[in-house]
C-alpha cells in the first residue's frame, strides 16, 4: 500500500509530525539532535520509541 516515498520512519506515529531537512533520521542517526539511527524522538510531541516500531505503527495505520 505504501509507496517507496512514504515517510514511515520520519513520521511520528503518535502525533503525525513528519521530520524535514536536518530533523530527518539517517542510517547514521541525526547529528543535529545527537540521536542514534535506531531511535525515534519526535521533536513536536516528545514521543520516544524504537525507530522500527514507529515505522511499523505508521504502516499499520496506513493499511
Amino acid at each position: 500500500i505504501a509507496d517507496k516515498f512514504y515517510p514511515s520512519t520520519q513520521r511520528c506515529s503518535k502525533c503525525g509530525h513528519i521530520k524535514q531537512k536536518d530533523e530527518r533520521i539517517t542510517l547514521e542517526g541525526n547529528s543535529k539532535h545527537k540521536t542514534r539511527h535506531d531511535e525515534y524522538i519526535c521533536y513536536e510531541c516528545g514521543a520516544v520509541m524504537d525507530r522500527d516500531e514507529n515505522a511499523v505503527m505508521n504502516l499499520l495505520a496506513l493499511a
